[in-house]
């Protein structure tokens, strides 16, 4: 009974990494530019169908596939800000209803793109398919590899945020874009890298995912949902808060596949969602006001 509840537990938290790095890039693109990227869900199904293919055609490993997969994400983020986003007014009400229809759009243009190169069969990449003995604990070794990149990934970008100049010049805008463009710092590139680092994150998730679960490129909007969920439940823009709610949505999602099975556990993150817009709309750590 116990081991049962310590193997759970600890999935859960594996997993709870994994989900981490998934919420971290539409986190840190909200945190900055108040904008939900609701194509953020297709950007990790790009990511991962890319390290599939590295790996079936050219046999790459997804650890190295983990950094191609980001700096092509990057590439696609940095061109998206600049020639999209960028030039669509965000100021007034409409302001950021604008941005997220653009999203929208973009979300459809990369699953249809995504389609006519990979088809819309289910695609999965095996790796490490045996497990981690600890005891009488067992745990699965792509798991184990994906959640330490994972963490690996999200205390890359603290430090970067913490210590480096363009980090902390990407905090100053996201506390305030008006105060920062008062000290002389760049806004409008600082948004462009920023969106460019989200979408980076957003592909690195895709290549371990990918070693997880069968990816298909019709299956973003449940990513998407996932990411915004953890965020949303953490507080929007908070970094500390998205590790606590991705703990807690891993956790709560593996208890309920092995005691109820995978459809209920695919619906407890809609319920889990809905009741935060209830009940908690600023999140755990947020502070009041709109979500």
């Amino acid at each position: 009974m116990w081991i049962t509840i310590i193997n759970l537990l600890l999935l859960g938290l594996l997993w709870g990494g994994v989900y981490l790095l998934m919420a971290t890039g539409l986190n840190l693109i909200y945190g900055v530019m108040k904008v939900v990227n609701l194509a953020h869900g297709d950007m990790i199904i790009v990511g991962g169908l890319l390290a599939f293919t590295l790996f079936s055609a050219h046999g790459i490993s997804p650890i190295i596939a983990f950094p191609l997969a980001a700096a092509l994400l990057f590439v696609i983020g940095v061109v998206v800000q600049f020639v999209i986003l960028e030039r669509i007014p965000v100021k007034g009400s409409l302001g950021e209803l604008r941005t997220l229809l653009a999203t929208f759009g973009l979300s459809y243009v990369i699953a249809n793109t995504s389609f006519l190169i990979w088809g819309s069969q289910f695609q999965s990449l095996p790796f490490l398919q045996g497990s981690v003995q600890l005891g009488r604990i067992a745990l699965p070794q792509a798991l184990v590899a994906a959640s330490v990149l994972a963490f690996c990934a999200a205390l890359v970008l603290h430090l970067w945020l913490t210590y480096t100049m363009l980090g902390k010049s990407v905090r100053a805008t996201a506390q305030s874009g008006l105060g920062a463009a008062c000290c002389g710092l760049n806004s409008r590139l600082i948004r462009v890298i920023t969106f460019g680092v989200g979408a980076a994150l957003a592909g690195a998730a895709g290549s371990l995912v990918i070693t997880l679960i069968p990816f298909q490129t019709t299956a973003s909007g449940e990513l998407t949902i996932q990411a915004f969920t953890i965020i949303a439940l953490g507080g929007l823009g908070n970094y500390m808060g998205a590790l606590i709610a991705a703990e807690i949505l891993g956790i709560v999602e593996v208890f309920t596949q092995y005691y109820l099975g995978s459809n209920p556990a695919s619906a407890a993150i809609y319920v889990i969602f809905i009741a935060v817009l209830i009940f908690r709309p600023q999140g755990l750590f947020g502070k009041v006001g709109r979500v």
